[in-house]
């Protein structure tokens, strides 16, 4: 039925047509912003088109239309089914190939009068035969569930089916005129949309919830990391001891029997051992010398030395690779182990499972940590070797800080501590900024004596993207300092995820939260930006405003959230904003040292004149505008003394 009036739209199916629709809509709009791989884009694409399609037959009758538009619908739904399997390709593309020729076929038999003797049936059989190729491609693909796509259409693909056959058949045995069709099973037809979007919602939040859970133990394995080598440094200054903490939280967090650390002695060129604890079987043959009893056995790793390349521990301190060995049983990397103990019956000998990873500093390797387990059957699984590289990964920094201690000792306390504070913060500041072709970063840090709580990083997730942070961290000395090593972890630990940068923010405040003193909260602000298209996300945990330097109008923008510090309330929700930077837009984030340094006068720097020292020098490069602001910085203060640390960080699009 043509539509002409008003009353003929409300008692026409076409209302229960576009209410499917947009519940169908409503849920793709809301899975956009947890949708990283673009899914539900591709949905709404189809709503939109079943919208139109609708629509225009509706108000416009023109025979064979509907039958036209449903070969266009279905193709859409296979392509959706079938696109993400490889194995479907060639199925999807034959599905395309007959509907082509089937839209082909029907213009010159419905429209042209040509091909007078060919049989109409099979007209409609070709939505029945898409239904069922839709069907194939799922019950093919049923087991793959490599990714997000495929474990949405394996999940769902009876649904579609089950809905498009239905449909197809309907309009074979009912015909598009019927009542019954338009009012009840095109409607219903539309259903699978919903199915979908429901599925792939609960889909999305069962991951999050997961990767909450795994940040958070992460997180709370990386606490304990420090908790205890703190705990450590409070009472001992010795390198036996800290590297012996860190041994044992590697164990707990592992679920290991035993394990060791050595450090690499650049003089020599070998590894010595450090740390030992629980039974660690040796993961290489002992010297025929060694008598096979247990006391000797672990007296001799305890004060073992070996070469760099020498036994799979030296081999892992000489080229820096990690050995993940499951099962040594099967591992030919352990087959000469397991000849020496093919005669012996010594338990304190037998090795089930065993890990090992270098401690880098950067790209300086300084020691190996392993973990071994040693019951039949027992074995480690991926999930703990990758607790066991990140522990690895951030106990090293806790390693390298404790040599810093060591050669800041002989300072007076004061001194001490400022040093201390110095030496983390040197460490944890990026030796080098990530360059790219269409951006360009330049920062500087300028820290006030004895304050030292100033904290920024670039970290790029992908080629595609950049994360630029910075921060200020209230109070000063060596606890301001190891809260920043403890932000620094948690940051390089989620950064490289597909969840917004406000969702990164949260999961920093959860992390820190609780296990900080309240007098040493942290301001922040984060920016996400993609190098390619100069997209750009910003959160702020109650730091200072984001300047925006926008070239074609030769302004600055200020872009400012309202918002709680870092480790003040677990629950928090933090917020992003997001925009774009063009070719010559300048975004600066920096701390408050900047703004309120004051002169002589007691006058403040000011936002104002930062964004002015932005403006004047857009031309240059980032460094350079970075080494302005420090100049003209240093000129307005004067003979003033620096109360805070100064840090300024400065993109520039060069698109």
């Amino acid at each position: 039925m043509t539509i002409n009036t008003f009353s003929q739209v409300i008692m026409s199916p076409l209302l229960s047509r576009l209410s499917v629709l947009a519940c169908a809509a409503a849920l793709f709009f809301s899975l956009r912003k947890k949708d990283a791989e673009g899914r539900s884009g591709s949905f709404l694409v189809i709503i939109a088109v079943l919208v139109v399609r609708d629509a225009f037959l509706a108000f416009v009758e023109l025979p064979g239309a509907p039958y036209l538009s449903d070969l266009l619908y279905l193709s859409l739904a296979a392509f959706m089914v079938m696109a993400p399997f490889e194995r479907s390709r060639l199925l999807l593309a034959a599905t395309m190939a007959v509907n082509a020729a089937a839209v082909g076929l029907y213009v010159a038999y419905a429209y042209a009068g040509l091909l007078p003797s060919f049989p109409a049936v099979a007209f409609p059989l070709v939505p029945m035969a898409d239904a069922l190729l839709v069907a194939a491609s799922g019950a093919v693909n049923a087991s793959d569930r490599g990714d997000g796509a495929r474990r949405l259409m394996g999940e769902t693909w009876p649904v579609v089916f089950a809905c498009l056959g239905a449909y197809a058949a309907a309009a074979f045995l009912l015909g598009y005129g019927s009542a019954a069709f338009g009012r009840l099973v095109a409607p219903a037809s539309y259903a699978w949309l919903l199915v979908v979007a429901l599925v792939d919602l609960r889909d999305h939040d069962a991951e999050t919830i997961e990767a909450i859970s795994y940040y958070e133990e992460s997180i709370d394995s990386l606490y304990n990391l420090t908790f205890r080598v703190g705990a450590v440094l409070k009472g001992s200054f010795t390198t036996e001891d800290v590297l012996g903490g860190m041994n044992e939280v590697m164990m707990a967090e592992t679920g290991a029997d035993g394990g060791t650390i050595y450090l690499v002695d650049e003089f020599d060129d070998i590894i010595v051992a450090k740390a030992y604890a629980g039974a660690f079987p040796p993961p290489f043959p002992l010297p025929e010398s060694l008598p096979r009893k247990q006391n000797r056995v672990e007296s001799y790793l305890k004060h073992a030395q070996f070469r760099l390349g020498e036994t799979v521990l030296g081999d892992v301190a000489k080229t820096g690779k990690n050995v993940y060995s499951p099962d040594t049983a099967r591992d030919p990397r352990f087959a000469a182990l397991r000849a020496e103990g093919a005669d012996m019956n010594e338990d304190f000998l037998r090795l089930s499972s065993f890990m090992a990873v270098p401690l880098m500093v950067e790209d300086k390797i300084i020691g190996v940590s392993a973990v071994s387990k040693v019951k039949p059957g027992d074995q480690f699984d991926e999930a703990a070797f990758d607790r066991f590289k990140l522990l690895a990964n951030f106990g090293t920094l806790a390693v390298s800080n404790f040599f810093s201690f060591l050669a800041a000792n002989e300072r007076s306390a004061i001194e001490r501590s400022a040093g201390i504070a110095a030496e983390i913060q040197s460490t944890i500041i990026p030796k080098k900024l990530p360059q790219f072709p269409s951006l360009a970063i330049g920062a500087f840090t300028s820290p006030a004596r004895g304050v030292y709580g100033d904290y920024y990083d670039v970290l790029r997730t992908r080629e595609d993207r950049v994360v630029g942070v910075i921060g200020d961290v209230a109070g000063k000395g060596v606890q301001a300092a190891l809260v920043m090593v403890m932000i620094r972890a948690i940051l390089h630990l989620i950064t490289n995820t597909n969840k917004d940068i406000a969702t990164v923010l949260d999961w920093v405040n959860r992390g820190i939260t609780g296990k900080i003193d309240m007098d040493h909260y942290a301001t922040l602000a984060i920016v996400a930006l993609n190098v390619a298209t100069g997209e750009l996300e910003y959160a702020n945990a109650a730091h200072q405003p984001l300047l925006v330097y926008r070239r074609a109008t030769d302004t600055i923008e200020t872009i400012e959230t309202k918002s709680v510090p870092i480790g003040v309330e677990r629950a928090n929700e933090y917020r992003r904003k997001a925009l774009r930077l063009y070719d010559g837009d300048i975004a600066v984030l920096y701390t408050d040292g900047i703004v309120e340094a004051m002169n002589e006068q007691g006058k403040q720097f000011g936002r104002k004149s930062l964004g002015q020292a932005v403006a004047r020098n857009r031309d240059l490069a980032p460094k350079d505008i970075a080494g302005k602001i420090r100049s003209e910085l240093s000129a307005f203060i004067g003979g003033a003394r620096q109360h805070d640390d100064q840090t300024i960080l400065v993109f520039k699009m060069k698109l």
